[in-house]
């Protein structure tokens, strides 16, 4: 008797080409696609044998929160300007 297991479920994820690619390469280094790469990890975060990764908590973050909070703070640049910055990072 054969065991196969039913695959029924597509997942997908929007990211841009760059990202696709550099990680496409990578991965084809190690003998994975992207697809496995992904199936894998579905498998490990299913099993809880993920450790997430908090990125509120890096000293970086933590003092920024506190620079925040106190009032310790430098304006560079415009809300329009930080939209034309988005919109350069979507373009591309």
């Amino acid at each position: 008797m054969v065991s196969s297991t039913i695959k029924n479920k597509t997942v997908s994820t929007r990211v841009t080409t760059s990202i696709s690619e550099r990680a496409k390469n990578n991965l084809a280094k190690q003998g994975l696609t992207v697809s496995e790469y992904i199936r894998l990890s579905l498998i490990k975060a299913a099993n809880n044998e993920v450790q997430l990764i908090n990125f509120l908590d890096t000293p970086e973050a933590l003092l920024a929160k506190q620079e925040a909070e106190s009032g310790n703070v430098a304006t560079i640049g415009t809300l329009d300007d930080f939209n034309d910055w988005i919109d350069q990072i979507d373009a591309n």
